[in-house]
Formats: C-alpha cells, sequence, structure tokens
C-alpha cells in the first residue's frame, strides 16, 4: 500500500500549446518528407504510451493504416496537424491533446453529449443573491441548516485554513454540500487537500497503476491509493479539523479529470453520497513530449480504479442521479442542488 504521493503528476497542462517556443513559419508550406515522419512520431508515441487501448477496444493499428494514406507530398502543415488531430480523437479521451502554435486537437464529447447540468447564473440570481463568502478558492453560503461550498477548477489553490475557517463555520450544520459540476480538473493534489479534511480514519480510496512497456497490456502492479485524515502540528480544542456528518458532493459530465478522481476518492467515504449526473471521466494521468517540429503531444498513461476494480475513465457515476431540470431551471431552481438539501435535511 502506498500513501498519496502524486500530485504534481497530474497537474493541469492543457494550455501549454500558449507557451511554446518554437513557432511554425510559413504553416502552409509542404513539410515534405517530414510530414510521414512526424505523423509516425506521434503515432508511436500513443502507441507506447497511452494506457486504454484494450479498456476502450481499439485497434490502433488499423487507425494508423487509415490516417496514414491521406498524408501525401502536398500535404501542408495544417493539414497534417487535422490529420494527426483526428487520429488522436479516436481514442475518445479528454486527456489527449496535439498542441501548435496555431491549435490544440481536443475531444470534448464526455461533456458536449451530455445534458447542461448547471447554472451559476441561477445560483446567483436565486440562492446567494450577494450573500454568498469568497473563502480561499471556494464559493461559499450558508442555508443556515446545511452548508455549501462551490469549488470550480482544481488547479485553483487549496489551503488548510481555507478549510478549516469553512468546516468550523458549518459545524453544527446538518451536512455540507461540495458543488464540483462544471469543474474541468487540474491538480490531484488538491483532491487530497479537501478529502483529508472529511475522515476521521485512514482510508483506501482506489488503485492506480501505468504503463510500463511496448505491448498495450504492459502495465506495473496495482498500487492501493490511501487518505489520510487532516492533523494539525498544535491541535485546538475548540476546533474541528474534520467533518464527519453527512456531505453531498454535486457533479456533472463537466466534472473531468481531477473532479472524478474527487468523486471517487469521496465515494469511498462512508458519511459522503454524491448526486447529480456522472462525471465526465478522465482517469489516467497524462504523459507527453515534444515532436520534432515543436508540436506537444499528450496521452493518458496511468488507469485509475476505485477500490473494487471500477475503471473511472469514462465517469464516476453518481449515487443519487438527478439533472437539472428545463422546468426547473426557468423558474430559478437548481434540481440538483434542491435534491442535495433534501437528502440532507433528512438525515
Amino acid at each position: 500500500m502506498i500513501k498519496f504521493k502524486f500530485a504534481n503528476q497530474f497537474l493541469s497542462i492543457l494550455s501549454i500549446g500558449f507557451f511554446l517556443t518554437s513557432c511554425e513559419k510559413a504553416i502552409l508550406q509542404n513539410p515534405s518528407t517530414e510530414a510521414k515522419a512526424l505523423f509516425d512520431e506521434a503515432w508511436q508515441f500513443a502507441d507506447q504510451e497511452y494506457s486504454f487501448f484494450d479498456y476502450k477496444g481499439i485497434d490502433w493499428e488499423d487507425v494508423r493504416q487509415e490516417y496514414a494514406q491521406r498524408i501525401s507530398d502536398t500535404t501542408n502543415t495544417v493539414q497534417l496537424f487535422d490529420i494527426i488531430a483526428e487520429m488522436l480523437y479516436e481514442l475518445e479521451d479528454g486527456h489527449v491533446n496535439l498542441v501548435s502554435s496555431f491549435d490544440r486537437s481536443r475531444n470534448w464529447r464526455w461533456f458536449l453529449d451530455h445534458p447542461d447540468n448547471f447554472d451559476y447564473d441561477l445560483l446567483e440570481r436565486n440562492y446567494f443573491k450577494e450573500r454568498e463568502r469568497f473563502i480561499g478558492s471556494f464559493t461559499v453560503f450558508d442555508f443556515e441548516d446545511v452548508g455549501y461550498m462551490r469549488y470550480s477548477s482544481f488547479s485553483s489553490a487549496v489551503s488548510s485554513s481555507s478549510m478549516l475557517l469553512i468546516l468550523n463555520l458549518f459545524k453544527d450544520h446538518k451536512g455540507i454540500i461540495i458543488d464540483v459540476r462544471e469543474n474541468g480538473g487540474g491538480s490531484i493534489g488538491n483532491v487530497y487537500n479537501i478529502a483529508q479534511h472529511f475522515t476521521d480514519t485512514e482510508v483506501v480510496v482506489g488503485r492506480e497503476r501505468y504503463r510500463n512497456g511496448f505491448e498495450h497490456d504492459d502495465f506495473s502492479e496495482w498500487e492501493e491509493l490511501t487518505i489520510e485524515p487532516y492533523e494539525p502540528e498544535e491541535p485546538q480544542d475548540s476546533v474541528i479539523y474534520t467533518f464527519t456528518k453527512p456531505v453531498v458532493v454535486l457533479t456533472d459530465r463537466s466534472s473531468y479529470s481531477a473532479s472524478s478522481f474527487f468523486a471517487q476518492f469521496m465515494k469511498a467515504l462512508p458519511n459522503v453520497t454524491t448526486i447529480g449526473d456522472s462525471t465526465g471521466g478522465g482517469g489516467g494521468a497524462p504523459s507527453f513530449t515534444e515532436l520534432a517540429n515543436g508540436w506537444v503531444i499528450r496521452v493518458s498513461n496511468t488507469q485509475f480504479a476505485a477500490p473494487d476494480g471500477f475503471i473511472i475513465e469514462n465517469g464516476v457515476p453518481a449515487d443519487i442521479e438527478v439533472d437539472l431540470r428545463e422546468s426547473d431551471r426557468s423558474r430559478g431552481v437548481d434540481t440538483i442542488l434542491e435534491e442535495a438539501l433534501e437528502f440532507l435535511r433528512k438525515q
């Protein structure tokens, strides 16, 4: 068993393309014989690093043959980018990107094919009404008997001081709602920074393995991942450091990457229930490299599974499935939030 120690591996690099130092010159020029070599370089990197070929039933060699035949002596730089991008799209993975100075490939079907279940304007106008607090990276609201905290990005720092302020603000409430709807991910370190405040015992939250060979089924051994309760250096009797009353985590298909990890981490705790839609998935930490022409490619390199072996790549199902009904939205009601409030008030 290993402790949680891999936070930095999962730092979001979606914006890496905007910081590339190389620049394509005359991007419409014919890259000549370099096109096929660059295509092969991208295909081979994915072939040796990507972690979900077998899980998704993808024949990567067939994909190569299909897209390689589209490259010719007249293929220009933009066309080559599009060919490689479309090939990578076959992996059906939001963590797979090709980045140049003029574009970034993406696959957003993990949320575009599903209902929109979050509306911040609805919350602001009909619930918060300028009475919310902003504590660190959280938007916090007091329903008097239930606490609410929204976390919009796992790229935003989470401090213990912010967490303790929120927990002690709501320590006499029936429960807390943590809203990570429309949270596209970020650092897994912040997943740990939050989750450790909602357990008073060490808990196995899942297991991880990574690609370590040339064959698609070459992986390291599964290793268990755990979280431990937060322990202050100098505890104070009047302060609570972990909240073990009922907790609800709100999720939707736009909860991706680190948000999926967070949903699974929290589901492993006995006092936590998830409500809303399944998360969008994104259960693999990315590996990336720079191609010969300066383009950057990244692919998922690891697999993360729940303690029972369920791989979260395609999403973490909600314990209670609820959609934001348009009939409710039109009259200023957040269906998913109301379900969470009712659930906690019954506890």
